[in-house]
C-alpha cells in the first residue's frame, strides 16, 4: 500500500462538520479529488442550468466546436463517457437544436455530431460565465499552481488511460 501523504492544509477535527473534507479522508486523495470535481461541477452547472442541461452537455459541444463531425464513440472515448450517456446527452442536444445528427460518410452504422449556428452561439453566450466560475473555483491558488494542478491531472490521465498500463481497465 502506497505511503500517504498528509496534506498541509488543515483538514476537520473529527467533530467539525461544517469542513467539506473529513479528517479521515484528507490523506486519500481519490475522495479529495472527488469532492474537487463534485465543487466544480456544482458550480458550472448551476451556470448551465437554466438551459436545461449541464456542465457534460457543454463539454460535448465544446469538443464539437473544435472537431465537428465526430462519430458518437469518437465522443465517447474522448470524454471518458459510455457510449449509452453518450448517447442520452446527443439526444438532450440535440432536442434543443444545438446539435445535428447525421450518418457518417465512412460507416453507415454511426452518426456523426455538429453543432448548429444556435449551438455556437450557445457556447458563445456560456463560455465567459464558465471562465469566471472556473477562475472562481481555483482563486485559492497561485496562477503557477494553477498551471501545475492542470499539467499533473492532465498527466495523471494519460498514464491510467494508456492502453499498455496493466491497471487500466478501460477498453
Amino acid at each position: 500500500m502506497p505511503t500517504r501523504i498528509r496534506p498541509r492544509t488543515a483538514c476537520a477535527p473529527a467533530d467539525d462538520l461544517s469542513n467539506p473534507i473529513p479528517e479521515e479522508f484528507c490523506d486519500h486523495l481519490g475522495f479529495v479529488l472527488a469532492r474537487a470535481r463534485l465543487e466544480l461541477i456544482r458550480g458550472l452547472d448551476a451556470v448551465i442550468q437554466p438551459s436545461g442541461l449541464q456542465a457534460r452537455h457543454f463539454a460535448l459541444v465544446r469538443l464539437l466546436l473544435q472537431r465537428p463531425g465526430l462519430s458518437q464513440a469518437q465522443i465517447s472515448a474522448l470524454l471518458g463517457t459510455d457510449r449509452t450517456t453518450t448517447m442520452k446527452m446527443a439526444d438532450d442536444l440535440e432536442r434543443r437544436a444545438l446539435v445535428s445528427r447525421k450518418r457518417s460518410a465512412t460507416d453507415r452504422r454511426a452518426n456523426t455530431l455538429s453543432l448548429t449556428p444556435q449551438g455556437e452561439r450557445w457556447i458563445a453566450r456560456l463560455q465567459p460565465a464558465l471562465e469566471d466560475e472556473e477562475a472562481r473555483f481555483l482563486e485559492p491558488l497561485s496562477p503557477g499552481e494553477r498551471a501545475l494542478l492542470q499539467e499533473l491531472l492532465v498527466r495523471l490521465v494519460q498514464h491510467a488511460t494508456t492502453p499498455n498500463n496493466p491497471n487500466n481497465q478501460h477498453e
